[in-house]
């Protein structure tokens, strides 16, 4: 849902939607080494050990934040855990390719102790392959309270009524609003879909030879990335919440959300027009950022984006915020849209052969609230662990009160996650291929919903095969 090409290559977003579980699909292929789920995930079982009593132990923790300041702001949580178990040190090592450092890993049988990652969607595929432990035996015998996290966070790592992560992060998707432009047109901030719509047709401006010099809103830069997202806030489904039926042609749901979205191309002329405004935008991370600019006002993005004004913007614009992103079938607030979250996971095989070390370790990582809340800080995603949010709160929304959205989102009770299935991979990809399709106008309107009911079987079948169904 984001209308730029010009991003940089780390930047996180909701276009992430599009290739989720690349690295979960990458690690349950590369771990499955000709073993059954159960052969590798009944290896280890729980044993319980007084601290006082266990050996020095070494864990290598995986994790994909590797830029130095990351890595600095994450330490803390690193140095709390260790101070909390004396006879436990974890070594951090950053992996800028985690999908391709875990398969390489696991072809070698080099996996580590922990992995923090995003693997929301490939749920399954950890479940098939057996890779990952899932975690409801040691949090069962603990006593482990999954209400420490938000009933989103707890979504994103649930399939097939198992654990198998413990989230840290969530990337929640919200609309930022221009007010300085937005006041000079005289549109409001939108509170419903039919408001965007509306600010979408106000907004557009064109200089003298008619080239595009702002728009409102449009869901993504022509690459699909909003489709996924977008279908979801509407209420589509990819899955069954067992994984194992496709749901995508069981209404016309996602069929009418790619007619909303064509709407929002068609509104900007000839597909040149477009391709030549997307031309005039400055870099993503700069002061010539659109939505800093004023190119587009009305911008779709995830709550880390709330530092763009105070890093790049020198003052401008002015009046901003930030609002609910309201679905196409209802008012702000409505539906809370996941689109994804880190979490700490355990490899089934773990390099110092102690899944209770490494169960201890991330546990701890994943509930040290101030130190977490302090990391996000920095980063600038949304703590899943209700304590951090409560302290991120005091802290974030203060200093910049726009965040207060995303942590308003992050809390719903109702928030929707990507769906699990050993075949979210190709479902993604295939109906992102045709909603380009038919935004191309290679598949006509009245042969849409029929298309789309022809890659559910295609993909039905697919499923029922690598599922035995």
């Amino acid at each position: 849902m984001t209308p730029t090409i010009r991003t940089n290559p780390t930047r996180r977003g909701v276009r992430r939607l599009a290739a989720m579980a690349v690295a979960a699909v990458a690690l349950a292929t590369a771990c499955s080494g000709g073993e059954s789920a159960q052969d590798t995930s009944t290896t280890v079982a729980p044993t319980t050990v007084p601290p006082e009593q266990r050996a020095p132990v070494t864990l290598q923790f995986w994790s994909s934040f590797t830029d130095q300041v990351s890595v600095d702001a994450f330490r803390p949580i690193i140095e709390r855990c260790q101070q909390d178990n004396p006879w436990l040190t974890i070594e951090y090592v950053a992996k800028d390719d985690m999908a391709n450092a875990v398969t390489a890993a696991a072809e070698a049988n080099t996996l580590p102790d922990v992995i923090q990652a995003d693997f929301a969607g490939g749920l399954a595929k950890l479940q098939a392959s057996g890779a990952v432990l899932a975690l409801d035996e040691f949090a069962n015998r603990d006593g482990f309270d999954w209400n420490q996290f938000t009933p989103g966070a707890q979504r994103l790592v649930t399939f097939d009524d198992q654990k198998w992560g413990l989230p840290l992060s969530l990337d929640t998707a919200a609309l930022f609003y221009n007010g300085d432009v937005l006041a000079e047109a005289g549109v409001p901030v939108p509170e419903t879909f039919a408001d965007i719509e509306a600010a979408a047709d106000e907004l557009i401006q064109r200089g003298p030879d008619g080239s595009l010099q702002r728009i409102g809103w449009v869901p993504d830069v022509g690459d699909g990335s909003s489709v996924i997202p977008l279908g979801l806030l509407s209420g589509g489904k990819l899955f069954s919440e067992d994984g194992k039926e496709v749901l995508i042609g069981d209404d016309t749901t996602w069929a009418e959300s790619f007619r909303l979205q064509k709407r929002f191309f068609e509104r900007l002329g000839p597909p040149e027009d477009a391709a030549r405004f997307r031309g005039s935008l400055g870099a993503y991370d700069s002061s010539q950022n659109f939505f800093i600019t004023g190119q587009v006002p009305l911008y779709t993005e995830l709550s880390y984006f709330t530092t763009w004004p105070s890093r790049f913007g020198e003052g401008k614009p002015a009046d901003w915020g930030v609002v609910p992103m309201p679905s196409p079938a209802g008012t702000a607030g409505e539906v809370a849209l996941i689109a994804s979250g880190n979490s700490f996971f355990l490899p089934a095989r773990p390099a110092a052969g102690d899944p209770e070390a490494s169960w201890i370790a991330a546990r701890c990582m994943a509930t040290a609230a101030q130190q977490i809340a302090d990391f996000e800080v920095v980063q600038g995603n949304i703590p899943a662990n209700v304590e951090a949010l409560g302290i991120f709160e005091e802290i974030e929304a203060t200093r910049v009160p726009e965040y207060q959205t995303f942590i308003d989102l992050a809390r719903s009770p109702d928030a929707t996650v990507p769906g699990n299935s050993v075949v979210i991979e190709a479902a993604t990809d295939e109906l992102v291929a045709l909603a380009l399709r038919y935004r191309a106008g290679q598949i006509p309107d009245d042969q849409l919903q029929a298309e789309i009911e022809t890659l559910d079987a295609r993909l039905q079948d697919e499923l029922d095969l690598e599922t035995g169904g």
